[in-house]
């Protein structure tokens, strides 16, 4: 066999090592350096076993790859924490519960001991592989660049299920669609409902009534609104399976005491013409109290009756705002932080502000941004008013006023803006 790393010719039958460089081979003859080749390499030949006990498997390394000084430290961060167990013990089970266990890892080894998120991934995948247990961090598809950069192999369920909402607001459904779905695998129930609805609609590609029943299901089961609405409506349609008027009904129930506008409605108008049930205008009346705009609802007959929906705070499209931002998309963040703005979210606000002070994605008008800034101020942001002191300390878009610049930074400082704090201190001492 011809040495993969120093090219020299040694006798494999014998060994699977290089007795020049000390290289070891697989049977294919390529040279074993990286994770994954050693840890297979290991339980290839000692077993499975030997990664459950990550001080006999350092030793072994130490031993058979004495130059892989790096690969061998990885190798030994990646059994941390019991990460072989954990992935041994659901080897048999469906993909959702091995991925939901390896991104366990992936989070143990990034918040514990500090590893990068990718780095961690590729570590558990590692060892994932050595005991055959098959998970998945990526499409198989190789993703485009930017597709790659917006990434950033985010583990977090609640993270992926925010830039599948993000994508979804961008009608990028593809995107969208990868971040559901590795939500979903780690039991978001929001995220199921957003599977069953694209799979229903065919967005990203893929049409499918039956799986798209199925999510909708999941996601009933775990207490999604829109997902029983839309589990009641597969049923009493007959959409992927049989026709079941009553529990069809029961799923719109709770999907209205749940307080979805949709489900309210359908299940006042089952009371008003005894569709489902039995007749009763005067229940029907009590349920349609509960939609928004109608006057305060007397108490119902049924229990836990849905309160009336919070209105939008803005915090969606601050956070999509803030996606676009990592896509370096400074258009899209700007427009989405407009429009949580406008619905009185503070960081919003000041964060609007200073695309128009400095015209990031928007026009440049420093009047404008002293507005938001001056908005998002009146609601204590300390950020904010450190931008208005500065705005009066420098004559940007207002008349130079150091009396109302000091006023700014001692309110930031009070709301613990640490910068404002030193900037009000040498305001003070220079008087």
């Amino acid at each position: 066999m011809v040495c993969g790393k120093c090219g020299r010719v040694f006798d494999d039958g014998r060994q699977d090592f290089c007795p020049y460089c000390k290289t070891v081979h697989t049977k294919a003859g390529e040279p074993v350096r990286d994770i994954k080749g050693v840890l297979c390499y290991l339980t290839g030949r000692f077993g499975d076993d030997v990664l459950l006990d990550r001080r006999r498997a350092d030793s072994l390394i130490a031993d058979i790859f004495p130059k892989e000084s790096a690969v061998r430290r990885l190798c030994y961060v990646a059994l941390y924490d019991g990460c072989a167990q954990k992935l041994r013990a659901v080897k048999g089970k469906p993909f959702e519960v091995r991925s939901a266990a390896a991104a366990r890892c992936v989070r143990s080894l990034r918040d514990e001991i500090g590893l990068k998120g990718r780095t961690a991934a590729e570590a558990v995948e590692a060892v994932a592989a050595a005991l055959g247990c098959d998970i998945s961090f990526r499409i198989e598809a190789p993703p485009s660049a930017a597709e790659t950069e917006s990434r950033k192999n985010i583990t977090d369920s609640a993270e992926q299920y925010s830039l599948g909402r993000h994508f979804d607001r961008l009608r990028d459904y593809d995107r969208a669609l990868y971040w559901f779905e590795q939500s979903a695998h780690q039991d978001c129930p929001e995220a199921e409902y957003y599977i069953g609805f694209y799979l229903m609609e065919g967005r990203g590609g893929n049409q499918d009534v039956n799986s798209a029943m199925e999510w909708f299901l999941r996601a009933a089961e775990n207490g999604v609104p829109a997902a029983q609405y839309m589990t009641g409506y597969f049923l009493s349609e007959g959409i992927a399976c049989d026709i079941n008027e009553a529990a069809a009904f029961e799923w719109y129930l709770k999907a209205a005491k749940a307080g979805y506008k949709d489900a309210v409605d359908f299940v006042a108008l089952c009371y008003e013409t005894g569709t489902f049930v039995q007749k009763d205008p005067e229940l029907a009346e009590r349920w349609r109290r509960l939609l928004p705009g109608n006057p305060a609802p007397e108490p119902p007959r049924e229990e836990n009756e849905p309160p009336e929906p919070q209105p939008d705070d803005g915090e969606e499209d601050y956070q999509s705002a803030r996606r676009c931002l990592a896509e370096k998309d400074y258009q899209g963040a700007a427009m989405f932080y407009r429009h949580a703005a406008e619905l009185g979210h503070a960081r919003a606000q000041c964060s609007y502000g200073k695309c128009l002070y400095l015209g990031s994605g928007v026009e440049k008008n420093v009047y404008a941004a002293y507005s938001w800034f001056s908005k998002a101020a009146e609601q204590g942001l300390d950020i904010a008013q450190y931008n208005l002191g500065v705005m009066y300390l420098k004559g940007t878009g207002v008349e130079k006023n150091r009396a109302e610049a000091k006023k700014y930074f001692r309110l930031a400082a009070e709301n613990g803006h640490a910068e404002a704090a030193k900037v009000l201190e040498k305001l003070e001492g220079a008087r």
